[in-house]
């Protein structure tokens, strides 16, 4: 398995008009397959119920689907690694590893839709909806003709219909930094329920996942129960929570512990799980399964996955389920070896305030602390907290707020690069590294004029702009990330479960505008 190289990617997203390639034409192609369908006598189902295997990432597991008109849910279960997946309508609700639901947005609705088309083949009587890419052949052989599929109002996916028995052979689409694919060998009909017995998934990284089918009940009645919306799990405390931080070049800690040994955890809203070095795991005689693909300054492949019931913290329990188990790169407080990190599951399982003046950290059920501060909208759809600020008074941009850098803001090529004139770097004569898990990044580093978060307006922001093309500071959907460097002049309350951000000046608030420029 592969994803695709970026050359198909940019076939994909292209607007080309339909083409024919030795007199086939995406009428033909999906006449064929129209054909091909009633051939075999498939239908839409009421109802379908499927049971299977998956193996992949190191692990082995199964995977259960229900289906029932507009009501879907999907499980799986790879290791300790759990996922569940229930869509009402044309929303999904996610309930990852850690019991944090995550409700769809308006990008996923998008994508939904083209492939809703695809999976019911409403596609084949719409060929205005498709692009006939080419002719190619996959890795095993098999000879496949590729469409661009797009229907009005949806993202594009790709397709490629077998050349012999017009069954789809793969699915495509983008994601991150290249385009996730679907492999589907062979076909089985059962009570008019069409399916792939054996289909395999990779999102990238050369890590894929298999799927094998043991069971299909076709049209027969499903318990309305099986479709309830999954609920978040939230933290173990009654009453707020107050602990001492501890900070160190720029960076928020705090003591826990987990199975009776104490812990040492660097506080990261930018990390979208918990993650425990492999010593610090040891030490807590939990052995990581599988393996796991990080992305952060550059993909990298950790331990894998380690079975975890909760961090405490204070008297605040955190249940966690499982831990990321990863090599932290030499991440010190103190001199002295951090043992994991707190990403976005503590955020999303309670209301988090972070008192500079006062170090201190304190954990409440969500909603539930007194209001200080401006309120700011806060987006959570992708596992960080992000908030839209603007740029030297001209754009807007999406930026996660970022606990674990000390920056005072990084700023994403791909932004720069949609923004012409935006932010001035071309001078710079150095070049700054960036750390964090996974590696270092290149950036060049430079001055921003102003930064306006809210009501807040910050001067000559010290930023760099990262120039990587891979991994989280690559990435086209945001503009880059808020650090603590520009973060410490505001008591900041999380309050994620209900989207929404407070910030509240501290006493030593500096808005910079007095700060001397990086000079080029």
């Amino acid at each position: 398995m592969r994803t695709f190289a970026l050359p198909f990617l940019a076939l994909l997203l292209a607007a080309v008009p339909a083409s024919a390639s030795d007199g086939i034409t995406v009428e033909s192609l999906l006449a064929r397959r129209a054909q091909a369908l009633s051939a075999m006598h498939v239908v839409q189902p009421r109802t379908l119920e499927v049971r299977g295997t998956l193996t992949g990432l190191g692990s082995i597991g199964t995977f259960h689907s229900w289906l029932d008109g507009d009501l879907r849910r999907y499980d799986e279960a790879l290791g300790v690694r759990t996922r569940q997946t229930v869509r009402v309508g044309d929303v999904r609700y996610v309930r990852n590893v850690y019991g944090d639901v995550r409700k769809s947005g308006p990008s996923a609705a998008l994508r939904q839709r083209t492939e809703d088309s695809i999976e019911s083949n409403a596609f084949v009587h719409h060929p205005e909806d498709a692009v006939l890419l080419g002719q190619a052949t996959l890795p095993d052989g098999r000879a496949v003709y590729r469409l661009r599929v797009q229907v009005p109002g949806g993202d594009p996916y790709g397709i490629a219909l077998d050349a012999a028995t017009s069954m789809i052979d793969e699915t495509a689409y983008p994601d991150g930094d290249g385009v996730a694919t679907v492999e589907y060998y062979d076909y089985a009909v059962t009570n008019g329920a069409l399916y792939a017995p054996r289909s395999v998934e990779s999102a990238g990284g050369g890590l894929s996942l298999t799927s094998i089918v043991t069971t299909v009940d076709v049209d027969r009645p499903i318990d309305a129960s099986i479709f309830a919306v999954p609920q978040s799990v939230r933290i173990g405390a009654t009453a707020p929570v107050t602990v001492p931080l501890l900070s160190d070049k720029g960076l928020q800690y705090v003591r826990a512990s987990a199975n009776g040994k104490p812990l040492l955890l660097l506080i990261d809203s930018g990390s979208q799980g918990v993650v425990l070095d492999p010593q610090a795991a040891a030490r807590l005689g939990i052995e990581p399964q599988g393996t796991i693909e990080i992305r952060g300054a550059r993909n990298t492949q950790g331990a894998g996955v380690a079975p975890l019931d909760a961090i405490d913290i204070g008297a605040a329990r955190l249940p966690v389920n499982a831990v990321t188990v990863v090599d932290l790169n030499g991440l010190t407080y103190d001199g002295k070896a951090v043992d994991g990190v707190l990403g976005f599951p503590f955020f999303a399982a309670a209301e988090i305030r972070i008192d500079p003046e006062k170090s201190m950290l304190t954990i409440a059920q969500p909603g539930s602390l007194p209001v200080r501060g401006a309120p700011i909208p806060l987006e959570t759809n992708r596992d960080v907290s992000e908030v839209v600020a603007r740029i030297n008074n001209k754009v807007d941009g999406r930026f996660v707020v970022d606990t674990g850098n000390n920056s005072d803001l990084l700023i994403f090529h791909a932004f720069v690069q949609a923004n012409p004139g935006v932010v001035f770097y071309g001078q710079a004569r150095t070049f700054a590294s960036n750390r964090g898990v996974g590696g270092s990044s290149a950036a060049v580093p430079t001055t921003v004029d102003r930064l306006q978060i809210g009501p807040f307006s910050l001067y000559n922001r010290y930023a760099n702009i990262i120039l990587a093309d891979r991994g989280a500071f690559a990435d086209g959907d945001d503009a880059g990330n808020i650090g603590f460097g520009s973060l410490r002049n505001f008591i900041v309350t999380f309050d994620d479960a209900n989207n929404t951000l407070y910030l509240e000046k501290t006493h030593w608030f500096d808005d910079g505008r007095y700060r001397p420029q990086y000079e080029h």
